[in-house]
């Protein structure tokens, strides 16, 4: 995803779940109708939470598509939320058959807070008319100029459901609801809130992409003809070929790592950019995992240069070792510094054009740069996802050999 469209937080105190008192109507078990109230509109999700054993648990669902919670607290009527992978969370009061609260965390610009309330009950699916559906060749208008997207609608088990594309990867599962001409879907996990809003008018959709609480972006799509819309990720940001790639950061005990450690002489090297903030990088994640698993004996080193919002090393070492538990990653990740997109460039001076994380740097045998891939596409881009993986696979084959 390019950061520029990222909300970016930090980290807020993490707790146990606790043990679950009796339930009556004013706890929170059973499922929950949620809203994000943004200034452009609501962002609709569902909640499903329960007290199995007598313990607090629960799954935060876009559509069909859920996340458990890292930790439900209940005390009273009161009711918290975590959402620990973004360092995030959700804070409520059950008020009868209502929830009412904040989502909160801490962005790159300081402290975020979205009204948060939901009913008792599910969200009914709703299907898209046939006219929405399929691909469309979308044009945001911000400040920045006119950059593309596009966009794919469908309809799932629950209801209408689709994904953005950006040059740099997908915004993840969007689901949402369609009404006459109209529609509206939504993408939230903890750390991304994206909503697009639309109406179709002939064979042209208009609409707004609504980022966080306020920001907000209108856009203009047309039926994809097939042609190419969106730059390819390869040719998104260039590097400096001539000599080998430098990196020099600390690890998570603080030991300097170069590219002159042992380790990646003489090895292909997958340098994976990323931010624990950063859900498309949760999708990489795995991937770059297997890769490792698969080729590391043959001759491939993978490392990771994490930039995290903080600047502050307890904080942002303690999210990315809970990232690397999360994913069970057996290579090295480094701290590279803040996920400003011009702080983090100048750490990288061999690039051109960076800006997307994830970003992966493919080095051969002689250190220097083979190719570079601008973020990723995520299993909710179906095909484009499992034909990036085995792309991403043939290079390193390519690579080794």
């Amino acid at each position: 995803m390019q950061l520029a469209a990222h909300v970016v937080p930090v980290l807020l105190a993490a707790h146990c779940s606790l043990l679950a008192p009796p339930l009556t109507a004013q706890t929170p078990a059973g499922g929950w109708k949620a809203v994000l109230d943004l200034a452009g509109g609501p962002l609709r999700f569902a909640l499903v939470l329960a007290a199995p054993n007598e313990t607090w648990g629960g799954r935060l669902c876009n559509g069909d598509r859920c996340t458990p919670f890292s930790g439900v607290r209940v005390r009273g009527d009161s009711v918290t939320l975590e959402l620990a992978d973004f360092a995030a969370a959700i804070h409520a009061r059950v008020a009868g058959d209502s929830l009412l609260g904040q989502y909160r965390n801490v962005g790159s610009r300081g402290p975020r807070a979205i009204p948060f309330r939901a009913a008792r009950g599910n969200w009914p699916a709703k299907r898209g008319p046939a006219a929405l559906l399929g691909r469309w060749d979308a044009s945001f208008f911000g400040d920045w100029g006119t950059t593309p997207r596009v966009f794919e609608f469908r309809n799932g088990p629950a209801g209408l459901e689709g994904t953005i594309i950006s040059n740099s990867g997908d915004y993840g599962h969007f689901w949402g609801r369609a009404q006459a001409d109209s529609f509206a879907i939504a993408h939230f996990d903890g750390s991304f809130v994206y909503l697009l809003t639309g109406r179709l008018d002939g064979d042209t959709l208009r609409g707004t992409f609504h980022a966080g609480l306020r920001s907000q972006t209108p856009w203009k799509a047309v039926r994809s003809t097939g042609r190419p819309h969106l730059k390819p990720p390869t040719d998104v940001t260039r590097a400096d070929t001539t000599r080998p790639f430098r990196f020099s950061f600390p690890d998570l005990d603080g030991r300097l790592v170069t590219q002159d450690d042992p380790r990646f002489r003489g090895k292909v090297v997958l340098v994976d950019i990323f931010g624990t903030w950063c859900p498309t990088c949760h999708d990489a994640a795995p991937n770059l995992v297997r890769l490792w698993n698969r080729y590391h004996r043959r001759g491939l080193e993978i490392v990771g240069l994490a930039y995290e919002v903080t600047g502050d090393t307890a904080v942002d070492g303690a999210l990315v070792r809970r990232y690397r538990d999360k994913f069970s990653i057996p290579f090295p990740l480094l701290l590279g510094g803040t996920s400003d997109p011009e702080a983090a460039a100048a750490t990288l001076p061999q690039l051109d054009g960076f800006g997307a994380f994830p970003t992966t740097v493919f080095l051969g045998r002689d250190g220097r740069v083979k190719r570079i891939h601008a973020g990723f596409y995520g299993p909710a881009t179906g095909a484009q996802h499992n034909r990036l993986v085995a792309e991403f696979e043939r290079e390193v084959e390519r690579l080794l050999n």
